[in-house]
């Protein structure tokens, strides 16, 4: 029987469809296995930034050089903007569009005539991806050796952010149906999982076709029955109302809310096309932090978009400061192609920030993310938190809060189990119970 194995870059939305494929891979008979001995090879791919470009065609060159007999099929947000340019490299057998990423199962199915002895055929998904209606084609996912489940409610941005090419790749905002979602969660909680992660490209955006909103999801959610908590990857500052405040008080709702804030300048806001002020998003956040203080606020910050002075950077410091912000994904500005900022560029309306400029406020925002990092687990140490066991060749514990926790190898719990931790003011574990 043929083997195949499922690489994966990027976020959490492309990790639950990477999922869902490593089971759809092993739903028509395949056998997993790593990239020296498989057959096939499903790279899925992000398009994020330049370097996230350009670490896909690395992978690409070590997967043909390790394995050059093996059929490399691409797909993903850098397969859907530029597929010209991945079929240039070597070992490519298929490059697969976001929008039949769901089908690579069925097309190896029908390349290898398998599952005859089969009552039940994989979804096609080619008339889900382009509805509101179903689960979007992607299988239950089996555990595969993971301790955390995420759970795709949407896909697709209606957005046209300045610096942002991932509309490019993920089209239009599509989301899935209220029941699908509901009844894979219950499903996932059936399988074993304890944390339930919602992903998307815009998740606050969910609208169902029997039209229930994202609000009324969550908290459907929560209301399920069984031993778990739910984690929302991430989400839209606009969309971070009181109502979504609330259910940081419900016992269910992971203590973590990562909201993108980009740049702390009115006016880089404003070109960037983000449709709010920092004023807006101190008012946002403090719908969470009101009702739970202890809650991990993480963002994104992008440093040197085109324009930005350094009174613009400084005020993205100061604001970050006075959020006391737990995390911040720092990002240096990449020009990406058919965005309104490169074409701002282009017509010299924007002027390029140095890149030594650029290095150097990236590193003074890396010294001010780690102080603060430092600040939230002093903040919050001694509290009790869940937490879901990761068994791997070093053993931690991440909590609901996303604090990484180290775990001694003879600790006694099994991989993906469900405990309560407390931690000191240097995140060392000090409690736990299962």
């Amino acid at each position: 029987m043929p083997k195949a194995s499922v690489i994966n870059y990027g976020c959490r939305l492309n990790q639950y469809e990477a999922d869902s494929l490593t089971s759809g891979l092993q739903h028509i008979g395949l056998e997993l296995a790593d990239t020296k001995h498989s057959n096939y090879i499903v790279l899925n791919t992000c398009t994020v930034t330049n370097k996230a470009d350009h670490k896909s065609r690395n992978e690409i060159r070590k997967i043909h050089n390790l394995n050059p007999s093996a059929k490399i099929i691409v797909t993903g947000c850098y397969a859907t903007t530029d597929p010209e340019e991945i079929k240039k490299l070597p070992g490519i057998y298929w490059v697969v569009d976001n929008r039949f990423k769901a089908n690579i199962p069925q097309m190896i199915k029908n390349e290898l005539g398998l599952l005859k002895n089969l009552s039940e055929d994989l979804p096609s998904t080619s008339v889900n991806l382009h509805t509101q209606d179903g689960n979007f084609g992607y299988t239950i996912r089996k555990a595969n050796g993971n301790a955390r489940a995420y759970l795709k409610i949407q896909d697709g941005c209606n957005k046209s952010c300045g610096y942002c090419k991932i509309p490019q790749a993920r089209g239009t905002g599509k989301s899935r149906s209220y029941f699908s979602v509901l009844e894979e969660a219950k499903q996932l909680i059936d399988l074993g999982f304890h944390e339930l992660i919602i992903t998307g490209v815009n998740i606050g955006w969910y609208k169902s076709p029997e039209g229930y909103n994202f609000y009324d999801l969550v908290e459907a959610i929560l209301d399920l029955s069984g031993d778990f908590y739910l984690r929302l990857s991430s989400i839209e500052p606009a969309d971070v109302n009181e109502r979504l405040g609330d259910t940081y008080t419900h016992s269910k709702m992971a203590k973590f809310l990562h909201i993108p804030l980009q740049s702390g300048s009115r006016a880089i806001l404003k070109s960037m096309r983000r449709g709010y002020t920092p004023r807006h998003f101190k008012q946002w956040v403090s719908n969470v932090t009101s009702k739970c203080q202890e809650t991990h606020i993480g963002t994104d910050i992008i440093v040197g978009y085109p324009g930005e002075t350094e009174d613009h950077f400084l005020e993205t410091i100061e604001l970050s400061k006075e959020l006391e912000l737990a995390n911040i994904h720092i990002f240096p500005y990449s020009k990406r192609d058919n965005t309104h900022a490169l074409k701002l560029i282009q017509e010299n309306r924007l002027v390029e920030i140095n890149g030594k400029v650029i290095r150097k406020r990236v590193e003074i925002l890396t010294e001010l993310r780690n102080s603060m990092a430092e600040c939230y687990k002093s903040k919050t140490a001694g509290k009790t938190f869940k937490g879901i066991v990761i068994n791997q060749q070093n053993p931690y514990i991440l909590s609901e809060n996303f604090i990484r926790l180290s775990l001694k190898t003879d600790h006694g719990f099994d991989h993906g189990a469900l405990v309560n931790v407390q931690y000191n003011d240097s995140a060392e574990l000090i409690n736990i119970d299962g």
